[in-house]
């Protein structure tokens, strides 16, 4: 049977949606093996397909994987694309920062760029914010179309994970880029818990200047939260932080000794916005989980210490606690008989 090469694009109960690189859609199961040997597919994957009609095929293979997320699910990413606005909503520098650094620390040394939105309705700079960062910043507007070509550019040959803040326009900017496209705004969703669409991880197909580029169109990840995450990797997630001359190398810039910020701050232009960020996160970082009374899930969310502090609270052996319980029985049924009497 003949055999091709394609990229999972949906995944619906036990059927796997597989693009081809003509761009035809096969509608496919996975081989048993692949269970077997634990090889999960995700949406992303690149896949090898034995074809059984000229609708159908069964995957037979799992190629190669440069990364994967397990929330959402999805593999094989390329960069990410944060989208917020200069204004509806206001544009909000912290929020950023904390979109920026929760990505890096979930998916180190993947490209990360930053979209600003409607440039049209609120013009924004924040180039001189990101000089000394890994971070290219594009102007748009999906209104009047400028930056688009831009964005076309670097979204081209590309799987592309899309995220942002609620009502920053991403589905708006996706269709100015294909207007043939199928999505109805609001599908394209975001990092932050809200009403959500979409339901199922999808790969949105978009064609830029003849070519295509994946979108990932998904339920979103995880609501960002830095507490219980490594200090020393949430400052990796600073590049303009990092290897600025410190005395010692596991210096966190929290006023150390040998810490050597305050120079490298004025040598290398480092806004204090950025630092200010990164302390912030720090701090969230070292919060304590609230749980409320449920101390099981607390012990779990930080790593067993819950359980540490508590492991020397005295306990009772199950066969004593056996006998009290019987004991107690015994002198409940002592009370009954003694007002039998006194009723008789």
């Amino acid at each position: 049977m003949e055999t091709i090469n394609g990229k999972i694009i949906t995944i619906l109960a036990n059927f796997y949606y597989v693009q081809d690189s003509s761009g035809k859609v096969w509608e496919c199961f996975a081989r048993g093996r692949l269970l077997k040997e634990g090889k999960l597919l995700f949406v992303g994957d690149d896949v090898e397909i034995e074809l059984t009609s000229v609708k159908q095929g069964v995957i037979v293979d799992l190629l190669s994987r440069k990364n994967k997320l397990d929330k959402p699910p999805i593999a094989n990413i390329d960069q990410v694309l944060i989208v917020f606005s200069s204004c509806d909503p206001e544009f909000d520098l912290y929020n950023l920062d904390r979109y920026l650094s929760f990505i890096n620390y979930e998916l180190p040394g993947v490209r990360i760029s930053i979209c600003i939105n409607k440039i049209d309705l609120k013009k924004l700079d924040i180039d001189l914010i990101y000089k000394n960062s890994e971070y290219e910043v594009i102007y748009a507007s999906a209104v009047n179309k400028k930056g688009l070509e831009d964005l076309s550019k670097i979204l081209v040959s590309k799987t592309t994970v899309l995220t942002g803040p609620s009502g920053v326009g991403k589905s708006s900017l996706i269709k100015a880029l294909s207007p043939d496209l199928d999505i109805r705004i609001g599908d394209l969703s975001s990092i932050n818990k809200g009403k959500q669409t979409t339901r199922n991880v999808n790969l949105i197909g978009v064609n830029l200047n003849n070519k295509i580029g994946f979108l990932v169109d998904t339920p979103g990840f995880s609501q960002i939260e830095f507490a219980s995450m490594d200090e020393s990797r949430i400052l990796e997630t600073f590049n303009e932080l990092n290897d600025i001359g410190c005395e010692f190398a596991d210096c966190l810039h929290l006023g150390e000794d040998g810490c050597n910020l305050e120079r490298a701050k004025i040598k290398n232009n480092i806004v204090d916005s950025r630092i200010d960020s990164y302390l912030a996160i720090i701090s969230e970082a070292r919060e304590e989980i609230s749980y409320g009374s449920k101390i099981e899930s607390k012990s779990k969310a930080t790593g067993g210490r819950e359980k540490e502090k508590n492991k020397h609270r005295p306990k009772i052996d199950l066969e004593q606690r056996s006998r009290s319980r019987k004991k107690e029985k015994q002198e409940l049924l002592k009370f009954d008989e003694v007002d039998d009497k006194n009723e008789d």
